[in-house]
């Protein structure tokens, strides 16, 4: 535990230095929007950036132009529990758990269907064989154990790891996208 929260600090550390952030941002995004079961989805489950993550802004917008449902987390305690919240634009958010932008669960709805959706996962910093360094809530493995929705993650090269420690409970990812390349880890198709 303590390794990984020292690597947490290594990362955030290394991210908030990212050199031109904006146009990486915009070529991790295009590469996701290439993705074949981008394009096949019904529902886009995404997580709302912060700080120094990958902007999900733009990937949020396209994803309602395109028509497809949004779905943001909403963190209903400290425990690792999480929801998702289908929006129909960034105006249903407000700021939530950690100062983090969540939807307003009074006017959204509860996402309780998961047929043909995928999934983004924030992360520090993501290996080789899609595990990665989280924030150290453990909402999305366990959201991850109970739902088998195609997971990708989205990391700046400079933040790649060979091989990040790992617990029993943590689960990798299927796709992994950078501003580079996108790289399919568990064995499904992304349809380039």
């Amino acid at each position: 535990m303590q390794v990984k929260q020292k690597l947490r600090a290594q990362y955030r550390e290394r991210r908030a230095n990212i050199a031109d952030k904006s146009a990486k941002d915009e070529l991790i995004a295009g590469r996701f929007f290439e993705l074949h079961c981008y394009k096949s989805a019904y529902t886009v489950i995404c997580y709302v950036s912060f700080g120094s993550e990958i902007n999900t802004d733009s990937i949020i917008n396209r994803a309602l132009e395109d028509g497809k449902t949004v779905a943001v987390p909403y963190c209903n305690n400290k425990q690792g529990d999480m929801e998702f919240y289908i929006i129909n634009s960034p105006d249903n958010l407000k700021p939530g758990t950690y100062g983090i932008l969540e939807p307003d669960i009074n006017s959204c709805k509860r996402l309780e269907d998961f047929e043909k959706s995928i999934i983004i996962v924030p992360g520090l910093s993501f290996d080789n064989e899609g595990y990665r360094i989280g924030y150290g809530g453990g909402y999305y493995d366990r959201f991850l154990a109970k739902h088998s929705i195609k997971s990708i993650g989205l990391c700046y090269s400079e933040l790649l790891s060979d091989k990040l420690p790992r617990e029993s409970f943590d689960l990798p990812i299927d796709i992994l996208i950078t501003e580079n390349n996108t790289h399919c880890i568990n064995g499904g198709e992304y349809g380039l």
